[in-house]
């Protein structure tokens, strides 16, 4: 998947992807307003308790090295619930698309993209649930080769340019062009942890055919691309929870992310 901080998400739908729908205005169907409640409602729930968990402490963010570990179930289920409630958000926007959607089982196109503007709690779940699997010492190593690909790519844009946002804007589509799966697709293009993947990824949708999300087509009139984003108060709401989880310094990419985790892995043991 290919996203940006949410911040710039306009930008970046207009000047990288050509042929993506800008954020699309919902009918407020009471399917859609139940959803977007349920959503507000959750995040307003964990707002008030991270922010309780730092006037406890004494200190403006809530989850930090000293007590990821103890704080680590409360996580882990309210992230759980913020992708139930993203799912039933989807249910209610997607039938207004009325092109439809092409995506279906085993295309994987998009999990060519290096995923961006994760969820630090996305972070945090997921890497709860690799750290036991048996193949974890792989996965950590193919997310190390993909977050140094796309450094690399990325430090040649900065060279070329003096936007540091036109310059990972390039090497997000530089990296899409290298065709890289993600650590977690099948070979036949299937996710592999399903249930566990972030918002970032559950986000994006075509109206063309899989044929055409490929980089030869991203950036042309083949290509009817969109993300699903949240409304503005929602979106507001992520990221004052986000700014909780600032004392782990974790980067919002999926792949850089993952690692940075690994690096309380002794804390989390």
């Amino acid at each position: 998947m290919l996203f940006f901080s949410k911040k710039k998400k306009v930008f970046a739908e207009v000047n990288i992807f050509g042929a993506m729908s800008l954020c699309e205005e919902y009918f407020p169907t009471k399917v859609y307003t139940n959803a977007v409640s349920r959503l507000g409602s959750l995040l307003s729930k964990e707002r008030d308790r991270l922010d309780s968990v730092a006037l406890s402490l004494e200190r403006k963010n809530a989850i930090g090295p000293d007590n990821l570990a103890e704080q680590i179930d409360a996580i882990v289920n309210f992230a759980r619930e913020y992708h139930k409630a993203y799912s039933l958000y989807l249910e209610a926007v997607l039938p207004q698309h009325k092109n439809g959607i092409q995506c279906g089982p085993s295309c994987g196109n998009c999990c060519h993209h290096y995923p961006m503007s994760v969820e630090p709690f996305e972070l945090v779940y997921l890497y709860s649930e690799l750290r036991l699997r048996d193949d974890f010492m792989s996965v950590m190593e193919d997310c190390q080769m993909r977050a140094t690909l796309f450094e690399s790519l990325l430090e040649k844009r900065i060279a070329e340019s003096g936007s540091d946002d036109e310059a990972e804007d390039g090497a997000l589509h530089d990296y899409f062009s290298q065709w890289k799966p993600c650590p977690f697709s099948s070979p036949k293009g299937d996710c592999e942890i399903y249930p566990l993947r972030p918002v970032s990824c559950r986000m994006y949708f075509s109206e063309t055919l899989p044929k055409f999300c490929v980089p030869e087509y991203l950036q042309t009139e083949k290509n009817e691309s969109f993300v699903v984003y949240m409304p503005d108060h929602i979106e507001e709401a992520l990221c004052g929870i986000s700014e909780h989880y600032a004392g782990l310094e974790l980067p919002e990419s999926y792949f850089g992310g993952l690692l940075s985790m690994n690096l309380y892995e002794g804390i989390l043991s």
